[in-house]
């Protein structure tokens, strides 16, 4: 089985019949991942798939495992976070199949089937709502927009 990172799809015609399952070492700055919030912080990352096709359909399943930087909650600093991003998606090219919302329907203009969204859409959602520097962090004066972990203030403020 293979895969085009630049896109994160695999062609179809690479994926035989039954279940296979493949790990893809990823060069991360190489997919075009478009989250705003948050950056690459590891240059691999590891892809883990098992993939499941009968006559009709193609199931994914598997996790995607890097580093990714995000902003502190509190101070703004960089925290890089783990991630393991955990993906489900079945394609199908059968149209009774096509009326669920959970299938997407398998398109064979270019003979592939893309996994991007549904492996950007696990990173998002792995990823920490608040996540701190530290549990410790002090943030930001609300006053002069200091880091009260790098110096003091005059101001009084309790966080």
């Amino acid at each position: 089985m293979r895969i085009f990172e630049e896109t994160l799809s695999i062609p179809i015609n690479s994926i035989p019949r039954g279940t296979t399952r493949e790990t893809f070492t990823l060069e991360m700055k190489n997919v075009p991942w478009g989250i705003p919030e948050a950056e690459l912080s590891s240059e691999e990352g590891y892809l883990d798939l098992d993939i499941v096709r009968t006559e009709y359909e193609i199931i994914v399943r598997g996790f995607l495992e890097a580093d990714f930087s995000v902003q502190c909650a509190r101070c703004l600093a960089p925290v890089t976070v783990p991630v393991t991003a955990e993906i489900e998606r079945m394609y199908s090219w059968n149209p009774d199949m096509l009326s669920d919302p959970e299938v997407e329907q398998v398109s064979h203009n270019d003979g592939t089937v893309c996994i991007l969204d549904p492996v950007r859409e696990a990173i998002i959602l792995s990823l920490p709502a608040m996540p701190l520097c530290t549990e410790q962090c002090r943030g930001l004066c609300p006053r002069c927009g200091i880091n009260r972990n790098i110096e003091n203030c005059e101001h009084d403020f309790e966080a």
